[in-house]
């Protein structure tokens, strides 16, 4: 048997990073192009967030989704939920998966309505090699979904998994394979977002991560257990062999830069010619002018000198909410918008829709969290870096937060949880008055703590604001000129 393996598409579907409209060797399409037609086609979740497309469709209401017509195509056997596909609640997850052909598959989610198509596990046979699969999504979609999960519970994802292995059909099969929408990581407390290193001690043979877009080249637990991660975004994905009385062995695969679709894909492409088309001539469409640059030079520059991209995002956050002080994060890859902008420099720009959320915070509580950010650079040998124990493996460039409303600087010299030497709020020393309150906005994904930032979960009077930030940082460049921010007082010593 062979399996080809997914995670992490964000409904990257067709041959585009969005950037250009040339073709790139990336995407679905490109990617299932390869499989084989006999083989097992798995994909680990989080494909209804994340690109302009899935956004595109959203808004229009499109079902089913581009990348359920292209999962159809590809002969998609297995699909296992990834946290995003919880974000829009119930119905939302009820449709797409209905409209899936694969078995949808989630050991520790549980459906109190009993209208999703989900089994705990699959039994599937090819070619004379049964195996037996079952998922989970990580337990962290309790915290950040918490509001979206009427009529749905996830449970103990290490539990649900261990007890799914005592079924008749897990002892049965020629290899039993745990596809795990979380990672390997090391997080303390009673809830953890990737507990990959429990799940490898339950006796799977295969372990097929996801959630961290990494790339993870096949390695062996125990010598025994074989277990991977096949990044994001359809750029690459896990190529899988099985034997009888042999162990798995597996290998990343990419596509070739003069890839070919094959003719289900053409199909599907030449059908779908029109949802592509719109959704160019959507993200070429002018949203505004800035006067200057909205600056995210590049990721250590930013680090050190500030971001002026990030300044507007935390004025625009402020702005929504009249709160004191806000905390905004940028994504992976730095993007400036500059001159005309586009909805496709914005999309790139916030990629993903975040709400937001309001609470009572302490200088004390706020050096605590800013202390965290302060940990993500060094300098080393002469120059700054980003430091490699912050999260070992992983890009996590969007767990580093910028901060508004208060004056700060940053201490590279000293050891981390010290760096913190200038904190100021209206000319309030927060660092020698840590009892000081005040009202902080953040994104709804840091406040639930996620990133290390713990102290967050502790915050008085946490209210919920329903406004996309998405849509309102494309709703504030409409037909108008943006004017760049002052510069927040930030710096970074040595």
């Amino acid at each position: 048997m062979e399996i080809y393996y997914t995670s992490d598409t964000h409904s990257y579907v067709y041959p585009t990073d969005y950037v250009s409209r040339e073709d790139k060797a990336t995407g679905y399409m490109v990617l299932s192009s390869m499989f084989k037609d006999d083989a097992l086609k798995i994909d680990g979740g989080d494909v209804l967030q994340g690109s302009p497309l899935v956004r595109f469709e959203m808004k229009r209401g499109n079902s089913p989704l581009m990348a359920a017509k292209a999962f159809n195509t590809a002969g998609l056997d297995v699909f296992v939920p990834g946290n995003h596909d919880f974000d829009f609640g119930y119905e939302t997850l009820r449709s797409f998966t209905a409209s899936l052909d694969a078995e949808v598959v989630c050991a520790n989610l549980q459906d109190e309505k009993g209208l999703l198509k989900i089994r705990p596990y699959a039994v599937i046979e090819k070619n004379g090699v049964k195996v037996f699969v079952t998922g989970a999504v990580t337990d962290y979609v309790n915290v950040w979904d918490k509001d979206k999960l009427t009529g749905l519970r996830i449970t103990d994802s290490v539990n649900a998994l261990k007890a799914v292995l005592k079924e008749k059909d897990a002892a049965a099969a020629d290899f039993r394979i745990c596809v795990y929408h979380g990672g390997f990581g090391n997080e303390s407390g009673s809830l953890k977002e990737n507990r990959a290193g429990e799940i490898a001690e339950l006796g799977f043979d295969i372990l097929l991560t996801a959630h961290q877009h990494q790339i993870i080249k096949p390695y062996y637990i125990h010598d025994s257990l074989l277990t991977l991660q096949a990044g994001s975004k359809a750029s690459c994905c896990a190529h899988i062999r099985l034997e009888k009385g042999k162990k798995p062995e597996a290998e990343i695969i990419y596509p070739e830069k003069d890839f070919q679709l094959n003719d289900k894909m053409k199909k599907l492409r030449e059908h779908e010619s029109r949802l592509e088309t719109d959704l160019e001539n959507y993200l070429d469409r002018k949203e505004g002018e800035v006067d200057g640059i909205l600056e995210d030079r590049s990721r250590i520059y930013s680090f050190v000198h500030g971001s002026s991209l990030a300044d507007y995002i935390n004025d625009l956050q402020l702005s929504i909410t009249g709160a004191d002080i806000s905390a905004a994060s940028l994504f992976n890859t730095p993007v400036s918008l500059s001159h005309e902008v586009s909805m496709k420099d914005i999309l790139q720009a916030y990629p993903f829709s975040n709400t937001l959320v309001t609470a009572d915070i302490t200088g004390g509580q706020l050096k605590t969290a800013m202390e965290r950010s302060a940990s993500f650079v060094d300098f080393r040998n002469g120059k700054f870096v980003e430091a490699e124990d912050f999260a070992p493996g992983k890009d996590e460039r969007y767990n580093y937060d910028f901060y508004r409303g208060v004056s700060y600087t940053f201490d590279l010299s000293e050891k981390k949880g010290e760096r913190v030497k200038r904190l100021i709020w209206k000319n309030i020393d927060l660092l020698q008055n840590p009892e000081t309150e005040m009202r902080i906005v953040l994104n709804s994904y840091r406040a639930s703590g996620t990133g290390g930032y713990d102290v967050y979960r502790t915050l008085k009077n946490s209210t919920a604001i329903s406004v996309d930030i998405q849509d309102a940082l494309i709703a504030s460049f409409e037909n108008r000129v943006v004017e760049v921010p002052s510069k927040t007082d930030f710096s970074v010593k040595i």
